[in-house]
C-alpha cells in the first residue's frame, strides 16, 4: 500500500516520531483491516463465477463483492486526510505566530519559536490523537 498521508518533513525528533507513527498505522490498517476485507472480496468474487449468471448479474455480483472494501478504504482515507489537514493547520498557525516575531525578535528567534511550536503544539498533540484515531479505525473496520 502506498502511504496515504505524510507530515511536512522536519529534522526534529517529535515530527519524525509522528511520521513513523503514521507509517505504522498505515501498516496496521493494511494488515488488520484491508487484507482481510480484500480476501473476503476475492472469495465473494470467485463465487460470482459459479452458476449460470447473466453478464449483468455477474458484473453486479462482482461489484457487490468489493463494496465493503471500497467503503472502508474511502472512510479511512477521509479520516486520515482530515487528520493531515489538522496537522497542517497547526503547522500554519505556528508559522503565522513565528512570522509576527520576525520584526520584533529577528529571524533566528522566530525560527526557534516556529520549531518549538511545531514540536510541542503540533507533533506532541497529534501523536496522541493519531493513536486514538488509529484504534478507532481498526475497531470500526476490522472484519
Amino acid at each position: 500500500c502506498e502511504p496515504i498521508l505524510t507530515v511536512p518533513p522536519t529534522p526534529h525528533l517529535k515530527m519524525e516520531a509522528l511520521n513513523k507513527q503514521i507509517t505504522a498505522l498505515q501498516d496496521e490498517l493494511d494488515l488488520k483491516v484491508f487484507r482481510p476485507l480484500q480476501k473476503r472480496a476475492f472469495d465473494a468474487s470467485s463465487k460470482c463465477c459459479d452458476g449460470s449468471k447473466s453478464s449483468e448479474q455477474f458484473q453486479a455480483c462482482l461489484q457487490r463483492a468489493g463494496q465493503e472494501t471500497q467503503h472502508a478504504e474511502h472512510a479511512v482515507m477521509q479520516e486520515l486526510q482530515a487528520f493531515q489537514g489538522r496537522v497542517q493547520r497547526c503547522m500554519m498557525q505556528c508559522q503565522d505566530r513565528a512570522q509576527t516575531l520576525v520584526e520584533s525578535k529577528g529571524v533566528e528567534k522566530a525560527q526557534e519559536a516556529m520549531e518549538k511550536c511545531a514540536e510541542n503544539d503540533c507533533a506532541k498533540f497529534y501523536a496522541k490523537e493519531l493513536a486514538a484515531t488509529g484504534a478507532k479505525l481498526v475497531k470500526q473496520f476490522k472484519p
